[in-house]
């Protein structure tokens, strides 16, 4: 499919690093891009209220801001847009392969008022901010006229994509913790247990307590508690979506003192855990969807080997969400696009890049259904069913090292529960 790139000069202009969204499956392999200026090109700029410039076929043009995955996903996507309709034909702009560098590019774009995105893909943890600068447009109205609802997507995507109760985001693919464990070393009626999300977490550390040095394992638990940004994404867990805090960081902190965890565990990121998990050193890790996909014939563990939980606490978001550029000089064509891409559109895309819908309606298409099979484990899917997002914020990289540093102090024994919980809620209080 022939692909044409939109030729922009930004302005030099520097945007503090962002913090990125936890387990996204498309940020660790997507190629950088940087589209060049066509030399001595001159457009007339459109009169105001007229749609973007058309393309050789009379087609209005949409111009998509996305990194590339490498697996076809946006091409088979695109295809499948342009095909189910005659008025748009989609320019996809791609984004660096780093995805702070994707917010910096596309938060200078937006400082300078520019319309050059129509149609941006954004981190789960980004609304907040590009929201709250006024960089998005809010969609509630589009997906009322839509017939649309929340509920016809992912739960913790779409409170992901909410800032000040209004919609500005819709998934693409959602991407979530979720409890890996050995279920040829745990029982069959524990098995069953955790798969169905009947447990809690102190029946969680009781378990691995239990099956800890059983099958060659070193641990009973792993999970992510190093301070950056995979610690939000676990205590949101723990504490039930910052719901239950003293309870959840109290429990946090048990299995951290434990015999049954790493003793180095307060630096254990998602490759340690990854790593204890194929490695048969831990009996439960908590990871994300991605993790599954190293579990091979050569590793020491294999799949069939493992099963898949929910967590008592809800499982974090992350993934990758669309949204539409509040400067776009064609809004009804980037909400035709993105409407696309987030409902019907979601066959072509998720079926070629191996991705969970968004769209719940889709959780059972054959063609998504074929190209991963994930979605055919109970445990997952209860685990999908029950996603939460980190909290909103207008400034959530400021937030997140707050809480990062507060919580991480609590843990390592630097401070007590009742100030650590009194200073996570503060900080919650202050930020949203």
């Amino acid at each position: 499919m022939k692909r044409k790139y939109l030729a922009f000069t930004l302005a030099m202009i520097m945007v503090s690093s962002t913090i990125i969204g936890c387990g996204s499956s498309a940020s660790s392999s997507e190629a950088s891009t940087e589209p060049a200026a066509e030399e001595g090109a001159e457009e007339e700029a459109p009169a105001e209220g007229e749609e973007e410039s058309a393309d050789d076929s009379g087609k209005t043009e949409i111009t998509f801001y996305k990194q590339d995955g490498g697996n076809g996903a946006v091409e088979a996507l695109i295809e499948a847009f342009e095909a189910s309709q005659d008025k748009y034909t989609v320019n996809w702009v791609i984004a660096p392969k780093d995805s702070g560098d994707v917010k910096s590019q596309m938060i200078t774009s937006f400082q300078a008022g520019s319309s050059d995105y129509d149609v941006v893909c954004i981190d789960t943890v980004w609304a907040g901010d590009l929201a709250g600068a006024g960089y998005l447009e809010a969609l509630d109205t589009h997906l009322m006229d839509a017939g649309l609802t929340a509920a016809d997507f992912n739960a913790g995507s779409m409170q992901a994509g909410t800032y000040n109760a209004k919609s500005y985001a819709v998934p693409l693919f959602p991407d979530f913790g979720c409890l890996y464990f050995r279920n040829d070393i745990v029982s069959a009626e524990d098995s069953a247990k955790l798969v169905a999300g009947d447990y809690t977490f102190e029946d969680l550390l009781a378990m691995a307590e239990k099956y800890k040095g059983q099958g060659g394992t070193e641990y009973g638990l792993t999970y992510q508690s190093a301070q950056y940004e995979g610690l939000i994404c676990n205590s949101n867990e723990w504490t039930s979506n910052f719901t239950d805090i003293s309870h959840g960081l109290e429990l946090m902190k048990t299995a951290a003192d434990s015999d049954y965890t790493p003793e180095d565990i307060l630096l254990y990121k998602e490759e340690d855990c990854n790593n204890a998990l194929i490695n048969g050193t831990t009996v439960f890790d908590r990871g994300w969807p991605g993790a599954w996909g190293l579990l091979t014939d050569e590793t020491t563990v294999k799949a069939d080997q493992v099963d898949i939980a929910p967590l008592p606490g809800g499982s974090c978001i992350g993934g990758w969400l669309l949204a539409i550029n509040s400067n776009s000089e064609n809004k009804e064509g980037a909400w035709e696009f993105l409407k696309y891409a987030a409902t019907e559109g979601q066959d072509a895309f998720c079926s070629t890049g191996g991705y969970v819908p968004g769209y719940n309606d889709y959780l059972t298409n054959e063609n998504i259904l074929a190209n991963n099979e994930l979605l055919s484990k109970p445990g997952f899917l209860k685990a999908l069913e029950n996603t939460i997002a980190r909290p909103s914020s207008g400034n959530y990289a400021e937030l997140s090292d707050a809480l990062q540093i507060s919580i991480h102090k609590y843990l390592s024994d630097e401070a007590d529960l009742d100030s650590t919980a009194t200073e996570v809620q503060s900080l919650l209080d202050q930020y949203q």
